[in-house]
């Protein structure tokens, strides 16, 4: 055979990836997990490329599957290929532990966890020549023998005056956004009323040797509070955020963890996020790592008292439903 034509078969099955969904998959031990989806993400560590033009796409998406999806990787599109990372394009990735405070009652993963994985990235493409980010994250504990468990959390979806990422706290109950992010929330509003919210049951259900814990224990809201010593990169603009994050050394605590018990309630500090490696961009994290996003409904069916509280997006025309659930 012409070497030509060779070498792109030989490195295919170098850059192979490995399988994370399915039912042999989601057997697995959680460490197991981690080793299959930490060789892709460090199969090739350049950054996936911004939607740009394509970001219209988007509107041909089903938003259920964010919500509903299993696996900890990205569904096939309508396109057929895999479905793309539309908003929160470019990102960083490390392992991190949940270390618990040990002084409350959240259960499951709150608990305390050692296989996490966090991707750390900003909403949309940056202007480099303007003062403004929309920085976030996607967090992901991995348990055995069942799906993990996942949400994501950012300051707001309209952003800071900043370039400096850990400038500000992140929380996974976020206000609605103005313009195209507007426009964008209406789309995931198509699947649920409750768009400005992640869920949290789901990681209180389970602990990561995949024991169910009976009846969850949940808070209403976490909020993730910067390390102060990873507070002094410039507000400027200074390079590509990913070295910033790539200097943070391994074992940094990232964020203390706080949690509210309920809408009117007490907010308490429940953890650390603690960084188990470097921090690593990532061609295979961009543009195939998926982290659910559990549905508000669900964390309402146990606490509907807190229903009142929470604001709701009506899309005309739209069931805001989905047709499936994740068992």
């Amino acid at each position: 055979m012409n070497a030509v034509f060779l070498l792109p078969l030989l490195l295919a099955g170098v850059l192979a990836q490995n399988q994370v969904h399915g039912p042999d998959y989601i057997a697995k031990s959680a460490a197991e997990k981690m080793d299959l989806i930490w060789e892709n993400i460090n199969m090739d560590t350049s950054s996936g490329p911004w939607p740009g033009i394509h970001l219209g796409e988007i509107f041909f998406e089903d938003m259920c599957i964010t919500l509903y999806q299993d696996g900890d990787e990205m569904p096939i599109a309508w396109t057929g290929n895999p479905r793309r990372k539309y908003i929160h394009s470019v990102g960083s990735h490390g392992k991190v532990e949940f270390v618990s405070s040990g002084d409350h009652s959240y259960t499951g993963i709150f608990e305390g966890a050692s296989q996490g994985i966090i991707r750390i990235s900003l909403a949309q493409e940056p202007d480099t020549n303007k003062l403004a980010t929309a920085p976030g994250m996607g967090l992901k504990f991995l348990r055995d023998g069942i799906e993990s468990g996942s949400m994501v959390a950012m300051y707001s979806v309209e952003g800071q005056e900043s370039w400096n990422l850990l400038k500000n706290d992140w929380t996974n109950h976020v206000g609605a956004g103005g313009g195209v992010l507007f426009v964008l929330g209406e789309k995931f509003g198509t699947a649920t009323p409750y768009i400005q919210y992640v869920s949290l049951s789901d990681m209180a259900r389970y602990r990561e040797d995949g024991s169910d814990v009976g009846t969850p224990v949940f808070p209403f809201m976490l909020k993730f509070k910067p390390n102060p010593e990873l507070q002094n990169f410039p507000d400027e603009y200074h390079g590509p955020f990913t070295d910033d994050l790539a200097g943070i050394p391994v074992d940094t605590m990232l964020f203390s963890v706080y949690a509210l018990d309920a809408p009117e309630g007490t907010e308490t500090m429940i953890g650390e996020l603690v960084l188990r490696s470097e921090m690593t961009t990532s061609n295979w994290g961009d543009t195939r790592l998926f982290f659910r996003h559990q549905n508000m409904i669900e964390d309402l069916a146990i606490h509907p008292e807190w229903e009142p509280y929470l604001e709701t997006v009506y899309v005309p025309g739209s069931s805001q439903s989905c047709p499936f659930h994740r068992k």
